[in-house]
Order: structure tokens, then sequence, then C-alpha cells
């Protein structure tokens, strides 16, 4: 296969039940060959004790496009995004959950969609869902249509209303962030910066901890089948866990703010500050069924 538009780079440790899950969604659509000539997925395998190597052998036997490396070295989930990022080639990188699930149509959504519009950055919507209810939540980036920014300031101006609904999706997680393997390599530099635990997922913090130019996009579709019910970090104590959430919360908006003041909206650190203040009904509640 020539160089593919898109790697979608698949970092895992002892998930192979969720994985297997995974690799089916995105396989399921290799039958267009479009996809299949577009796209290659990497899977770096940090050395999981459980029977990861099985579940992926079936799928790298069958796609040749789907390379499956088992790490020299243990990691944590923070190199492990840097290092399947280092391993692609595609133009672009979605480094993706390995207990995220993919809309049947993501893979040519996303194609049409670089092929139109060749964002620096594109943000794909959320459907939000749990193994153990049957209730979705529906459109978590909260959009009606796809949008396309042409540089920060917008982007940060469609940021700046979201924080009563839905920054977080925007901000928080990994699943839904493509982006250029350009910017990847030639700003490799901030994750030596920002490399402590409480700083954001890599890819993120290559546009939030930078006061690096770019264009963006988001596409309206729901592209991501986000697992709402797999949070494995943090502590199983619910009110440690609100403090655990809201120090690293602060702390990326910090960062965010300090990197880029040119950029932002007037208000937007008032708006910052505002939802600190709001979050706390949230440890209330917790407080309040607790008693």
């Amino acid at each position: 296969m020539d160089k593919p538009l898109l790697s979608i780079c698949i970092p895992t440790f002892n998930r192979a039940p969720f994985l297997k899950e995974c690799l089916r969604s995105l396989t399921d659509q290799f039958s267009n060959p479009i996809i299949k000539n577009q796209v290659d997925i990497f899977i770096l395998d940090n050395q999981s004790a459980d029977n990861t190597a099985e579940i992926v052998k079936p799928f790298t036997a069958v796609y040749d496009n789907i390379k499956y490396i088992r790490d020299s070295e243990p990691r944590k989930i923070i190199p492990g995004i840097i290092k399947v990022a280092s391993l692609a080639d595609g133009e672009y990188i979605w480094v993706f959950s390995d207990d995220d699930l993919q809309s049947p149509d993501s893979l040519i959504t996303v194609i049409n969609f670089i092929n139109k519009n060749h964002s620096d950055l594109i943000l794909g919507n959320l459907l939000g869902f749990s193994d153990t209810s049957t209730t979705q939540y529906r459109n978590l980036l909260k959009v009606n249509e796809d949008i396309i920014m042409k540089d920060k300031k917008e982007f940060f101006a469609l940021l700046n209303t979201k924080f009563n609904t839905s920054i977080d999706y925007y901000t928080t997680l990994c699943s839904d962030w493509i982006i250029k393997k350009e910017i990847y390599d030639k700003n490799f530099y901030i994750f030596e910066k920002f490399n402590d635990k409480s700083d954001m997922f890599p890819l993120p913090s290559l546009f939030f901890y930078t006061n690096m130019e770019f264009t963006a996009g988001v596409i309206a579709k729901e592209i991501i089948l986000n697992r709402g019910d797999n949070e494995t970090w943090g502590s199983k104590n619910k009110i440690k866990h609100f403090f655990y959430r809201d120090r690293l919360w602060r702390g990326y908006y910090q960062k965010i703010i300090a990197n880029n003041q040119e950029f932002l909206p007037k208000n937007f650190s008032r708006n910052v500050k505002i939802k600190h203040i709001l979050s706390y009904k949230k440890l209330l509640k917790i407080i309040w069924l607790k008693n």
C-alpha cells in the first residue's frame, strides 16, 4: 500500500475483549476498497498479560494494513500514545482508545472530510454508551452540522460557546482527535515540556499548550462510540475521584490560558472560573447520595 491517508493508532494494555470489539468496528468497514487502501492501523501492546496477542492475530492474518507491535518496555498511557503515534506513516493520525468503537461509516466520513477540507485538526462527534445501560448520549459535541475554522481564534470562539454543555469532550478525550502527522513530527518537543501525569493527552496538548496557529474542523456525524463505564483510572472513592478530576481539569485550563492569550475570547478565563465553581454542584450531589 502507498502512504495511507489515515493511520489509526491504538495503544492497549490488558483490554483484549474491548480491543476485539474496537478492531471489529474498524475492519467491518474494510469491504470498501477506498477505505482499505487509505487506512492503516497500528496496535501497540504495552506488554499485556492477557490474550491480547491471540485476539489480534486473526485480524493481522486477514488484513495486511493492520500492524501489531508488542512494546519492548513497559510504558504509562501518555508515553504509550506518543510511541504508537510515532509509528504511524499516514498523512493524518488518529489515536483511538482500545475500549471505544467506531460507527459503521466513520472511516469514509473522515476520508471525505479530509479530502474536502484538509484541516490541520479534526474533531469527530461522539455518541456515549454504556455496557450496563441501554441509555445513549447523543451528539456529545453539541453540533448540528460540520464546522470549519480557519484559525485558532475561531477554534477558541467555538469552545467558548461550549462551557455549559460539552467543552470537556473537546478538551479531555483522546479518541475524537485527528491531526496531520507533520504537525506531530514538527512539534514533538512539546511532549518533553509537558510530560507530567497531570498534563493533557499528547495530541490535544500540541494545540492547547502552544501558541501554534492551525485550521480546524468538527465532524457533526457521530463517528465515535465512547464507552462511558470503563473508567479504570483515578480513585474508586467518588469524592476522592471528584477532586482528582477537578485538579486535572484546573491544571489543563491554567496551561491553556497561559499559552493562548492572544487567541482567547475576552470572557474565556471568566467562563473557566464559572465552570469550576458550578462543578461543585456535582460534589454536593455525591455527598448527598452518600448520606
